[in-house]
């Protein structure tokens, strides 16, 4: 029997879910403008820069510049943003349902597609490379809690070490409930979130520092390798909804749909030839994403999960060029087991 207080937590997650729908809706409607330079991935001449000749020659090292939701940066950062979402990988009810205290393991795995030359064309306003294909994967353990209400918590991080070139210091957090149910279908709702960053030499890597600075090679005139840090903020709400086949009870299709807001900020700490580059940038607008796949019930409690996941990404490449739509599609499987 679900109390008093259970129903006012019910009408309090439902309230939450669509305030946040109305909010991503108009934030993605209005992405907000910014300045057209900044730093080693934009181009402000507000004093204090270097005297080379190259596309380093005419910035600020240390100043702070908001990039458009569009421009080349903020794509990247949206675009990496984008493939730690804590979006539908919902594993299906064990056997014994929904259970207080219950406890769920999971390892998630996604594939990060490679990016082309052009993609990874994103520095000085799209102007210089920068290292984007540093791991072609995306890798985390995933725990679940059952909590009164029907209600789920959700906690999500990759471990912090330094591997395949980058090091990750994010964790991400949801909470969902089943908000209808019938015999075979199920409608549910999840509210999810990430604080962190990622660490990396992305401005100035190994292969760059190799080339004399200022040359094709190396145009943003790296002396030694870089530490960038990556800040990649969201908040974000979705539905999901699931079917069970009734001749196959063990296979549960699902597809869910969401809205998101992204707060992405890029600090460069990069020795290039007139000094240390500082320059942090930073930008925030809302995306919208979905995802299908299927979930397969190994035993009683272990599954595993494989889903599709896509959203649409918006970017102006140059400023004389249109605004097009570079998203990110790729593949997630998530292996989940029940304790209890």
């Amino acid at each position: 029997m679900i109390t008093l207080n259970s129903k006012r937590l019910i009408r309090f997650v439902w309230l939450v879910g669509l305030i946040g729908i109305f909010t991503v809706a108009a934030t993605a409607q209005y992405p907000g403008g910014g300045t057209p330079g900044g730093g080693t991935t934009g181009g402000g001449t507000t004093g204090g820069g270097t005297t080379g000749g190259g596309v380093t020659s005419v910035y600020d090292f240390h100043s702070t510049y908001h990039k458009g939701f569009d421009s080349p940066e903020a794509w990247g950062l949206k675009y990496f943003a984008s493939t730690s979402l804590l979006s539908g990988l919902q594993p299906p009810e064990s056997g014994e349902g929904h259970r207080v205290g219950s406890i769920t393991v999971g390892l998630e795995m996604g594939w990060l597609p490679t990016l082309d030359a052009g993609q990874r064309q994103i520095g000085f306003n799209g102007m210089a490379p920068e290292d984007l294909n540093q791991t072609p994967f995306f890798a985390r353990p995933i725990v679940r809690v059952g909590l009164p209400a029907k209600l789920t918590a959700i906690v999500a991080a990759p471990p912090p070490f330094h591997l395949l070139g980058v090091t990750s210091h994010l964790i991400a957090f949801g909470l969902e409930r089943p908000i209808l149910e019938h015999n075979r279908w199920t409608l549910s709702w999840r509210g999810y979130g990430q604080l962190g960053s990622v660490k990396g030499a992305f401005t100035c890597p190994t292969s760059v520092v190799a080339f004399e600075p200022g040359s094709p090679n190396n145009p943003t005139e790296c002396v030694g390798k870089s530490a960038d840090v990556a800040t990649l903020r969201y908040a974000g709400t979705e539905f999901q909804f699931a079917y069970r086949i009734p001749s196959m009870p063990k296979v549960v299709p699902h597809v869910a749909a969401g809205g998101n807001f992204i707060a992405g900020a890029f600090q460069v700490h990069a020795p290039v030839e007139d000094g240390l580059d500082e320059t942090r940038l930073w930008t925030h607008g809302g995306t919208f994403s979905g995802s299908a796949g299927m979930s397969y019930l190994l035993t009683k409690r272990a599954a595993i999960t494989i889903d599709a996941f896509y959203t649409p990404l918006f970017v102006q490449r140059s400023p004389n060029a249109p605004t097009t739509n570079d998203g990110l599609f790729n593949v997630r499987a998530l292996l989940s087991y029940t304790f209890r």
